[in-house]
């Protein structure tokens, strides 16, 4: 598992694509990062990103980028810190966390080796905000000089068969076993970024079946013509991943 230090426990890196998580595990192993930069801003399902643009728009929260906004790159849709639809995540925020290290400049200029820059930047071209930082932009990758990186990292072929394997092993353990309340474990974390992705907001995918998940259940169960239980059995898994299609077909 990527050690990447964060700032508090609320910081979510679950949705980050694997190529970069890499990356900044290997930022924050090297020397002159360790122990003075952390993460203070991960990633946010669709669900979480609706929930601030919604509260932006009531004139109850800070600005927040629509999710379902097509950017002009092409690539990235609403936030860059959002689930996109690739199912990933593209961006962190840095924060310095002891001083007397590295600086802002030397942050991004040693980040630039990992493959890692700040993106949001001026209209003139200058950086705009020097702690937001990604491994892409809308036309690729950006290239890592500070360590081999294998290309095939960034590309993340689709195993099909082994997506399957895994969704039928899934529903299985929760048709043995249903998810309520107080239950743990990757079925639940799964079953969280289920909600989240479909917009039945359930906080940070953690692994633990609290009151905002089952809450997210009940939602879900209502809006799909279901009993409102708040568990997740093997109708409810079913379900989730075909929300469109009437009972009994």
């Amino acid at each position: 598992m990527p050690r990447v230090p964060i700032t508090n426990k609320w910081v979510d890196l679950s949705l980050l694509h694997p190529a970069f998580l890499e990356r900044l595990d290997n930022l924050f192993r090297d020397g002159r990062i360790v122990d003075h930069v952390a993460v203070c801003s991960g990633c946010r399902s669709y669900a979480e990103q609706k929930r601030l643009y919604d509260k932006y728009r009531a004139g109850r929260g800070n600005l927040a980028a629509n999710p379902d906004w097509k950017r002009p790159d092409g690539f990235f849709m609403g936030s860059f810190h959002q689930e996109q639809p690739d199912g990933y995540s593209y961006a962190v925020d840095l924060s310095i966390i002891k001083w007397g290290g590295p600086n802002k400049a030397d942050i991004t200029r040693i980040a630039n080796g990992y493959g890692i820059r700040p993106t949001v930047k001026n209209r003139d071209g200058s950086i705009k905000e020097w702690w937001h930082f990604q491994p892409r932009d809308g036309n690729g990758w950006f290239d890592v000089s500070a360590y081999p990186e294998d290309d095939k990292a960034t590309r993340q072929p689709i195993d099909w068969a082994a997506i399957l394997a895994w969704h039928k092993a899934m529903g299985q353990s929760i048709a043995s076993v249903p998810l309520r309340r107080g239950s743990r474990g990757p079925e639940v974390k799964i079953v969280q970024q289920r909600f989240n992705a479909l917009d039945f907001w359930c906080g940070n995918a953690d692994g633990i079946f609290g009151w905002k998940t089952k809450a997210a259940t009940k939602r879900f169960q209502r809006t799909v013509l279901m009993p409102a239980t708040g568990r997740v059995d093997a109708i409810v898994w079913h379900r989730m991943w075909n929300p469109e299609v009437p009972d009994g077909l």
